[in-house]
C-alpha cells in the first residue's frame, strides 16, 4: 500500500503548494478527475479529464483563490480494495481575496491503473473521485491560533481525533466535528 500513499503524498503536495508538475506522476495521460460537490459554498466542474486539465483545475485555478491550505488525509479512515483506495480528507485554507477561513471535508476514491500494484514503485491514478460533503466559510478571530495548530500536526496523513482536537468548538463547524467522529 505503501507506494499508493505516496502518490497521494505528491497528489496533496502539489495541490497545496502549487506545484502542477508534480501531478504529471500522480495521474495518467487520460485520467479522469469526477467531483459530487454536495455543498454551495464551493463550486468545481464534474469532470474534468486528461492530466493537464486537472493539472490546471486542482492546483494552478485552486491555488489563485485559496493560500494557507493544508489537505489532510484521514489515516484511520483508508479502506483499500485492489487498485482502489478510498480515504476521509479535510481542508483547512484562506481566501486570498479576504483572508476568510475555509474548512472542507469529504471522501477521496483514487481508483489505480490496473498496471499498479503493491510491487509497483511509482502506481498512477486512473481516475480520482472527490466528494466535498462541506465547505464552510467562517469569520473566525483566532484563524493564525488555528492555522498554526493545524500546521503542527502530521501532514498529510492525520488522525481524525488529532484534527477534531485542533477544531474551535463553534457552531459552523458542528458538521465537520461530526464528520471527523463518525466511522
Amino acid at each position: 500500500m505503501r507506494p499508493f500513499l505516496n502518490a497521494i503524498n505528491r497528489y496533496i503536495s502539489a495541490k497545496d503548494n502549487n506545484k502542477p508538475h508534480m501531478l504529471t506522476k500522480v495521474f495518467t495521460e487520460e485520467s479522469l478527475l469526477e467531483m459530487k460537490v454536495n455543498t454551495d459554498s464551493i463550486s468545481f466542474p464534474s469532470d474534468v479529464v486528461g492530466v493537464e486539465a486537472i493539472s490546471h483545475v486542482l492546483s494552478s485555478q485552486f491555488n489563485q483563490r485559496f493560500e494557507n491550505v493544508y489537505t489532510f488525509c484521514l489515516s484511520d479512515s483508508i479502506i483499500r480494495d485492489d487498485n482502489l483506495l478510498t480515504c476521509k480528507w479535510l481542508v483547512v485554507m484562506t481566501e486570498k481575496d479576504n483572508g476568510i477561513l475555509r474548512i472542507g471535508c469529504g471522501y477521496y476514491d483514487w481508483l489505480f491503473n490496473d498496471d499498479s500494484s503493491i510491487s509497483a514503485k511509482d502506481p498512477k491514478v486512473d481516475k480520482l473521485t472527490i466528494t466535498i460533503e462541506y465547505m464552510a466559510t467562517i469569520n473566525y478571530s483566532n484563524k493564525d491560533h488555528l492555522l498554526d495548530g493545524i500546521g503542527e500536526l502530521p501532514y498529510p496523513w492525520c488522525f481524525s481525533s488529532s484534527l477534531s482536537i485542533e477544531m474551535p468548538m463553534i457552531e459552523d463547524l458542528k458538521t465537520v466535528r461530526r464528520f471527523l467522529e463518525q466511522d
